[in-house]
């Protein structure tokens, strides 16, 4: 007989409860959580005094780790102890955590699965809006807009209605709902994001899976809630069916993904393509590698790629967002038959004008390289440009499904920790009173002048825009601007695991680069080498 079930005020469901964790099953028309000017009844109110009740202790505390809007239900995770909250607020942000929403739309999606991407601002009234740029500099400003990922998946098809499976990758405020409006697809009932129907007077929108790792003994967690019985009947006539509805029972198992895409999506992401794409700073980029060189790839760059590719006479090799081609050619006169693919129609014609052995180019999205690459390959590349890609997946996904077993794939990135652009910066550690060079000679000798690397942000994904001609830029020129994307290192070994390419190298290489003869030369020259500019990963088919 299965235990009764319990219930909070407001008809919020108890699913799981141990002393570390409070799981809960929200209904819709109740707000997860009071905002300061509120008083209103919550699920964190209604929370706090059942934890309160049970433990019969005054000052007893619950802490909130993430929210749903009123008008949505679904599952919620609370922690009942600082250090749980503490650790489940960190696997939410790193996006450990797995979210899958159920959702039914107004018509249909272009295409049975794709991807959403842009920025989210909100506005004064609190209606959230989406641009293919980010509004300012700052990626630490919700006000100038962040950088928002959604996953979608056709479940099923009926009548007018379609039900939609969506995965988060990042989680900013009416994420789901902005997003399906700007598919041209708002979520039935939701008025406020374009929905011309509300039949069931709420935003039909529901939290069917949540997983986690428990904050205590680190335990995989999946807990589901089936899908409301009255989101079936908006659907009419079923017209096609991919998926059984989720078990309605809560499970202590291996956390896995939801059911979503592992491939590159028949729709192309909705993104800032031309900024993507590098074609706007192909003519400065070109002549930056071509005419004047960088020491960077030719000292550190080219050389530890080809050694973590290992190639030998005769294999295939792709790479991703090759720009001009300088590493195809590389791998053409070792005898490897190089294949290059860029979004950039102006470096790869400059690429071709290269020309090169035994190599060969297409114009086309890294994110959709089963368009324009036919495997196999016995390894892959992308050097320098997997963080002005996203979303990343994609392309991790996409090189997986072209490499034979046992073929490798080599990622080379600015170091996430250390040159994270516009959160990491020089500095100098000296003596109160020092002028940060050396001590003169036949002073008394203390603690060393030294130079760091400040590093205010790292575990938070963002973006930032990069003026590539920063010289011509102040001088009154045109700005070529693109975008970079930040992320911790840990959010590209999950891309790599979730491909199927397993991590078997991980290197940090520092600048080669030697200061000019002066007072700081020397503390200048050991901080270079000491701390890395670039991080290299290589992933290997299983």
């Amino acid at each position: 007989m299965s235990p009764r079930a319990v219930y909070l005020p407001g008809k919020v469901r108890l699913v799981h409860e141990d002393e570390h964790v409070l799981v809960v099953d929200k209904p819709a028309g109740i707000v997860t959580a009071n905002l300061s000017h509120q008083r209103v009844p919550s699920v964190f109110d209604a929370v706090k005094t059942y934890v309160r009740d049970q433990s019969k202790r005054r000052g007893t505390r619950v802490w909130i780790i993430h929210r749903l809007d009123k008008e949505v239900s679904g599952l919620l995770v609370f922690a009942k102890t600082e250090t749980a909250f503490g650790v489940l607020k960190d696997e939410f942000r790193s996006k450990r955590a797995g979210r899958l929403y159920a959702a039914v739309v107004e018509g249909a999606p272009p295409s049975p699965e794709g991807v959403i991407q842009n920025f989210l601002w909100e506005d004064p009234k609190g209606r959230m809006h989406g641009s293919q740029t980010p509004r300012g500099s700052d990626p630490a400003d919700e006000d100038e807009g962040k950088l928002a990922v959604t996953r979608y998946r056709v479940a099923r098809r009926g009548g007018l209605r379609t039900l939609v499976e969506v995965k988060l990758e990042t989680g900013r405020k009416n994420q789901i709902r902005v997003h399906m409006a700007e598919l041209g697809c708002p979520i039935v009932g939701d008025r406020r994001y374009g929905a011309t129907s509300d039949p069931l007077d709420r935003v039909c929108l529901h939290g069917a899976s949540l997983s986690f790792s428990h904050p205590a003994t680190g335990r995989p967690l999946t807990f589901e809630s089936p899908m409301p019985g009255s989101f079936a009947g908006l659907l009419g006539k079923t017209i096609e069916s991919t998926e059984k509805p989720a078990s309605p029972t809560p499970q202590d198992s291996p956390a896995e993904e939801p059911p979503m895409a592992s491939h590159a999506p028949d729709r192309a992401p909705r993104a800032d393509a031309r900024r993507q794409s590098w074609d706007h700073v192909a003519a400065w980029y070109e002549g930056l590698i071509e005419e004047r060189g960088s020491d960077h790839h030719e000292q550190v760059i080219l050389p530890g790629t080809l050694r973590l590719l290992a190639t030998k006479p005769g294999q295939r090799v792709l790479d991703v967002a090759c720009g001009e081609g300088v590493l195809c050619r590389r791998l053409g006169a070792l005898g490897v038959q190089a294949f290059g693919v860029d979004a950039s129609e102006r470096l790869i014609d400059a690429a071709r004008r290269a020309r090169g052995a035994r190599v060969d180019y297409a114009v086309g999205d890294a994110r959709r390289l089963a368009d324009v690459a036919r495997g196999p390959f016995d390894a892959a590349a992308c050097v320098m440009a997997l963080m002005n890609i996203e979303p990343l997946s994609p392309v991790l996904a996409g090189v997986a499904s072209l490499l034979k077993p046992g073929g490798v794939f080599v990622g080379v990135i600015l170091h996430p920790a250390f040159r994270a652009p516009g959160q990491t910066s020089w500095a100098w550690d000296a003596p109160k009173g020092s002028s940060g060079a050396s001590p003169p000679k036949g002073a008394p000798r203390g603690r060393p002048v030294r130079q760091y690397r400040r590093v205010d942000g790292y575990l938070s994904p963002g973006q930032k825009e990069i003026v590539m001609n920063p010289g011509a830029a102040a001088g009154g020129g045109e700005r070529i601007v693109t975008i970079t994307y930040h992320r911790p290192i840990q959010a590209y070994v999950r891309a790599l695991a979730e491909a199927g390419l397993l991590v078997d190298a991980l290197e940090e290489w520092a600048s080669r680069r030697v200061s000019q003869p002066g007072p700081r030369a020397a503390e200048e020259n050991r901080a270079r080498q000491e701390i890395p500019m670039f991080l290299a990963i290589r992933g290997r088919k299983l």
